[in-house]
């Protein structure tokens, strides 16, 4: 261990961390517009790129292997919510805290921290892919599956189980690359592996016929080879004149622990939205007469409603560096026109979102089913009521992207538990005995719409101790 790690940490004074910056760092920009668009775009289309491909999966497992395929790839999305959930944990509490650091100038101690929180995420990540290994039957009997797909969904998840380790740290580096002012290779890395994802994915499929379990092995070949990019493009020799590579860590749990703490508000809500989803695949599963096809329509609007709730993730994701590093260096003046940009940039978002979800989604759920077939009827409805969501879901993500960029991690976490645990799980365990399948889609609206009146009042009440407002 003593040859992996240093036991004497941070041996640089940090007059002398100041100094062995070789630049002017990247975030340290006068903020506008374009600089905000510089961020947040490539975030955006990164993640639209890498959930249209991931919801590639189910679209071609419904086109080529039917809808008990598509139930089974729906049934696991609450699974690999998880895995997306730890990527984000560490990537949103890393950035707020080791960012920070840079802001602070603590050069040599954010590289100290960078490594090790790397190597913490990819360990949780692989004991959950041994538990899960090992445990397959009784995880999918969570996620709410029955007889009727088990077999097929247990072969799945076994083979599938392997990508959360690339996935997670893929996640993480990525969102590095971003605060190291490289959004466009970030972005340039998503979508070269989507596309070759996608590739893989049709041919195992449609033209080797080797069934479901094909996707699990594209998946995996998916994450390897850009996480190994990753390993060189933070290696000294692969980044020479950027802020992070990797350098010997140091057993820093203060900093761990802060960094997982932070990370947590953006954790919960996606684990909470887990949780959610697994409710609702019991729920529809006990609804009359729907079985297998509820859980494929669940899926299908669940999935296109998240591929568009990626403008308001990516955007955040984006920004969210310079949100940390201006309150770490204490200029109120940026920090205070950042979040005023970010309010216009979110009101034009979420009317972008919901005119998409409205106009689009009979276009959209086609890409699964045909029209006219009692599937598209039901999801077309189902993603049209969600879409009432998204201006509420544009307040409510700024404000849980403002706290946790500030450090204000329990506060984030306080208010992502209000919108999923309390609030939308409270509505799923309601409305859908009242209104069958609507009150799945009802349940969403509501609760986001609920939460939306303590986002607003968070947000005015830490304004200017935050030197966001006033």
């Amino acid at each position: 261990m003593k040859d992996l790690v240093t036991e004497k940490m941070y041996v640089l004074t940090k007059e002398e961390q100041v100094e062995i910056c070789p630049e002017e760092a990247q975030l340290d920009k006068e903020i506008t517009l374009p600089l905000l668009m510089q961020f947040g775009i490539p975030i955006i289309l990164g993640m639209l790129i890498l959930n249209g491909f991931g919801l590639a999966d189910g679209v071609l497992s419904m086109r080529a292997l039917g809808m008990e395929a598509l139930a089974t790839v729906s049934l696991m999305t609450p699974f690999f919510m998880l895995a997306m959930g730890i990527g984000m944990l560490f990537a949103a509490g890393g950035g707020a805290v080791i960012v920070r650091k840079l802001g602070q100038g603590l050069f040599a101690e954010a590289r100290q921290n960078f490594a090790f929180t790397s190597i913490i995420a990819g360990v949780i990540a692989l004991l959950i892919s041994i538990v899960v290994f090992l445990f397959p039957e009784f995880v999918i009997g969570l996620l709410g599956g029955n007889d009727e797909i088990m077999e097929m969904a247990s072969s799945y998840l076994r083979i599938a189980v392997w990508m959360l380790p690339p996935f997670v740290l893929g996640q993480f580096f990525n969102s590095f690359l971003i605060a190291d002012g490289k959004p466009m290779l970030g972005m340039g890395l998503t979508l070269l592996n989507s596309i070759i994802g996608f590739g893989l994915t049709y041919g195992a499929l449609f033209w080797l016929d080797l069934g479901l379990n094909a996707l699990g092995w594209v998946g995996i070949i998916s994450g390897i080879g850009p996480l190994l990019l990753y390993f060189y493009l933070f290696s000294k020799k692969g980044n020479k004149t950027g802020n992070f590579y990797f350098v010997k860590p140091a057993l820093d749990f203060k900093a761990l622990g802060e960094i997982m703490y932070n990370g947590f508000a953006v954790f919960i809500p996606m684990a909470s939205s887990v949780l959610l989803m697994t409710f609702k695949n019991n729920v529809v599963v006990e609804i009359d007469g729907i079985g297998a096809m509820g859980l494929a329509v669940v899926g299908m609007v669940m999935g296109l409603h998240g591929l568009i709730n990626n403008f308001f993730g990516g955007y955040l994701q984006g920004v969210g560096a310079l949100i940390s590093f201006n309150h770490g260096k204490g200029n109120h003046t940026r920090q205070r026109k950042l979040f005023k940009l970010n309010v216009k940039v979110f009101m034009v978002l979420s009317v972008i979102t919901i005119l998409i979800g409205f106009v689009f989604a009979d276009l959209l759920v086609r890409i699964y089913v045909p029209v006219g077939t009692e599937m598209h009827t039901m999801a077309v409805r189902g993603l049209r009521m969600m879409s009432l969501s998204f201006i509420s879901i544009g307040i409510n993500a700024l404000a849980g992207g403002q706290f946790t960029a500030l450090g204000k991690g329990g506060v984030a976490v306080t208010l992502g538990l209000l919108r999923t645990v309390i609030l939308d799980l409270g509505f799923i365990l309601i409305l859908p005995r009242l209104f069958g399948l609507t009150g799945v889609w009802m349940t969403m609206p509501i609760a986001e719409g609920v939460a939306v009146l303590f986002s607003i009042g968070l947000l005015v009440f830490f304004g200017k101790k935050y030197h966001y407002l006033g």
